[in-house]
């Protein structure tokens, strides 16, 4: 398995790699039903994509960052916990970026894959769960 690192660039053109391998996944209705949303990207935007084989798309994710919070988007997995790398590469690089805290909207039933990684439930956003992961800098 391999982790690719991306970053949506304003140039649509140094985009294809990023957009041909999710394509199909942004598209479909199953993972968006899953998600709960549409997925979408912005400029800037960080995007991690776990590849098998080299040809096979096995998860994805991404993370865009605010003033003193990194937010965890679009973490799914098409096959079991194949999202795990994805998840511990944004913990990684939030704390590094010097973020304070990582953030996520989810599922309730995803509850004890946040919380195995150190993150605790905020507070109910209708039907998704806000987890936040709290970093101590300089100690």
């Amino acid at each position: 398995m391999e982790l690719l690192e991306f970053t949506h660039n304003e140039d649509p053109l140094k985009n294809r790699e990023l957009f041909g391998l999710l394509g199909e996944y942004i598209a479909s209705p199953v993972i968006r039903e899953a998600l709960g949303g549409v997925i979408s990207s912005e400029p800037g935007r960080r995007w991690f994509i776990m590849m098998e084989d080299e040809t096979r798309v096995v998860a994805f994710g991404s993370m865009r960052r605010r003033r003193t919070a990194a937010c965890l988007l679009h973490l799914y997995a098409l096959e079991g916990e194949a999202d795990i790398p994805i998840l511990e590469r944004c913990i990684q690089q939030a704390r590094e970026a010097g973020a304070d805290r990582l953030v996520t909207a989810d599922y309730w039933t995803r509850r004890e894959f946040y919380f195995r990684h150190g993150f605790s439930s905020v507070c109910k956003i209708g039907r998704f769960v806000r987890f936040k992961k709290e970093f101590e800098h300089g100690n």
